[in-house]
């Protein structure tokens, strides 16, 4: 069993990414789709701010409705899904992120990227690519698929 992270901005467009891998995977899938934030530097932001409680309510509800739709669709494939959000600054940290979350691959769309939620929001493709985890770009599985050529 794979467990694949997402890069979200918990659109419904970013449903697409994890369908495209869960339809073109081999094996089982948990997903986990992310979105990352800078933290704070202030003392003030960081004992003050409830930035944490806040994400969540960036998670629509089309979002989730497609999700069920997704999981619905490829039930014994796709295992899980859910949400987490990563808060850093440090690629380091990134890392234990993944490895804390179990993510054996990043799967994401170089079309589409990663819009920012907030103003707080990193730019997520740049770190991804540093990350050191084998990444799958979904847009090259849409072009096979297409072409009718193999799986890149």
């Amino acid at each position: 069993m794979k467990t694949v992270m997402v890069p979200s901005d918990f659109s419904p467009e970013s449903v697409q990414i994890a369908e495209a891998l869960v339809r073109d995977s081999t094996q089982e899938v948990r997903l986990v789709f992310t979105h990352l934030f800078h933290v704070a530097d202030d003392i003030q932001d960081l004992l003050f701010s409830n930035y944490r409680e806040k994400e969540y309510e960036l998670v629509s509800e089309d979002f989730w409705r497609e999700c069920r739709v997704l999981k619905g669709c490829n039930e014994p494939k796709l295992k899980s899904i859910r949400v987490a959000f990563y808060y850093g600054n440090k690629l380091a940290s990134f890392k234990n992120f993944l490895d804390a979350n179990e993510i054996d691959c990043i799967a994401y769309s170089e079309n589409y990227g990663v819009p920012k939620l907030s103003k707080s929001s990193l730019d997520a493709l740049p770190v991804i690519k540093k990350a050191g985890i084998p990444l799958l770009n979904t847009d090259l599985i849409r072009v096979s698929e297409l072409s009718g050529s193999d799986r890149y």
